[in-house]
């Protein structure tokens, strides 16, 4: 579940400017002129800088701390591994399955279902992702409790995790695949305005979360970022310019 969205600093209007940040409706032309499995695409992938890889131990697990909306599917799926995830939950984590969600459904059509609830969140000690709550499925090392679930009982890690925190920080909003700079912009890691250093882009931190949400239309988005590379570099390097002063 993405936080408010913040009021913009100088350099965040400089960045919004040269098609960066993504704080008001995607432009038409920052859109492909390709669909992956039905979505747009936003070129804000291939030029959003992000750090070398998701480290735990350097961000704290920060994305977690607001929790994620879940389809109804997911929902499902989760309360049919309701005794294997609580054996993986730790006793700062509340067991009951009947706190694990909001109670609350919404509408979206961003789900295959069209409605989604989000997971519960709950009060934690944030640690050094400077969050003193965080979702119910969060550990007090920082790990997913649904994945190391599945993990556990020898699945794909995972088996029954949300997409949406998956893909974090990639998202997607009314059918386009984006980058989710509201839930960024408070991260202190690998967020705009966090310690972390951009070596590349989201899409390239991306590649094994992309292919596993896009299955075979992957290489679709692939050749399209080889075919625009070199544009995409040159962008990229003029928003790392831009990091720098947030």
């Amino acid at each position: 579940m993405a936080n408010e969205k913040s009021e913009l600093t100088p350099a965040e209007k400089a960045a919004h400017e040269l098609g960066i940040l993504t704080q008001d409706d995607i432009p038409a032309s920052r859109l492909a002129p390709i669909t992956v499995n039905g979505l747009k695409v936003d070129e804000l992938l291939f030029t959003q800088g992000f750090v070398h890889y998701c480290d735990i131990d350097k961000c704290g697990g920060g994305c977690c701390h607001s929790g994620v909306y879940t389809d109804t599917a997911e929902h499902a799926l989760i309360l049919q591994h309701v005794e294997e995830i609580g054996r993986s939950m730790d006793e700062t984590q509340v067991k009951d399955p009947g706190t694990w969600f909001d109670g609350e459904w919404i509408d979206d059509t961003d789900f295959p279902s069209g409605h989604a609830t989000g997971t519960a969140v709950h009060d934690r000690d944030g640690g050094i992702s400077g969050f003193k709550e965080g979702c119910v499925f969060l550990d007090k090392r920082h790990f997913c409790s649904i994945q190391v679930a599945a993990a556990n009982e020898g699945l794909h890690r995972w088996a029954w995790k949300p997409i949406y925190c998956i893909l974090f920080p990639v998202t997607v909003v009314e059918g386009t695949i984006t980058y989710d700079d509201s839930h960024s912009a408070d991260l202190n890691y690998c967020g705009p305005r966090g310690s972390g250093t951009y070596v590349h882009s989201v899409y390239e931190a991306m590649q094994e979360e992309l292919k596993y949400f896009l299955g075979d239309e992957f290489p679709k988005l692939e050749a399209y970022y080889f075919a625009n590379r070199d544009r995409f570099d040159k962008m990229r390097v003029e928003a790392s310019l831009v990091q720098i002063q947030l």
